[in-house]
């Protein structure tokens, strides 16, 4: 399946769940995160999800992970000016934020991450296949920021759904997750 037709159609089957079924699936893919061994991290990156997108709750996980790893710092990716770069930037307790050309909240300050310092990315995603390539929002930030990022970052998508067979369209640069959490469980690729 091309990228361009499963983000239509998974954007289109997350807006059709009830917030009922999203509350019960974003629990069971909180409760697998739980049970995911991935070693003592000390920098995350994840993301603000965008509710009107009905993007899976994030903030359960980056709590978790909090609880888990207390010494551990979040970081939020900021688009860097007029580039198609991203950067990581490490959410202060009193950050102030402001929404990007796309709509989502980047932090305004902060101290940023250099990409080879992150342990782990919560990578957000419409929708991924059996081999952990991903269909995203099509701009290609993430792609681009992982491919600066060490060999052994542990990359981690979050999905109301499984895994499609395959995707047939993937380019040179796409970087494959090393784990998708659904509601049924942990796929690793």
């Amino acid at each position: 399946m091309l990228k361009g037709n499963l983000r239509k159609e998974y954007l289109e089957k997350r807006i059709l769940l009830s917030e009922e079924e999203r509350k019960e699936k974003d629990a069971l893919i909180r409760d697998g995160f739980s049970g995911l061994d991935i070693g003592e991290k000390r920098r995350l990156l994840s993301y603000c999800a965008l509710p009107e997108r009905r993007e899976f709750n994030i903030s359960l996980i980056e709590d978790r992970f909090l609880q888990q790893s207390p010494m551990a710092v979040l970081a939020w990716p900021r688009i860097s000016g007029s580039s198609r770069e991203m950067e990581a930037v490490i959410l202060e307790k009193d950050a102030l934020f402001i929404k990007n050309r796309y709509g989502i909240l980047e932090p305004i300050g902060g101290e940023v991450l250099h990409p080879m310092d992150i342990d782990l990315v919560f990578v957000p995603l419409i929708a991924c296949d059996e081999k952990g390539y991903r269909v995203g929002y099509g701009k290609g930030y993430y792609d681009r920021y992982l491919l600066r990022c060490r060999r052994d970052l542990i990359k981690i998508g979050f999905s109301y759904f499984e895994p499609v067979d395959r995707l047939d369209d993937i380019h040179e640069f796409d970087v494959p997750l090393n784990f998708c959490i659904t509601p049924t469980r942990i796929y690793e690729f």
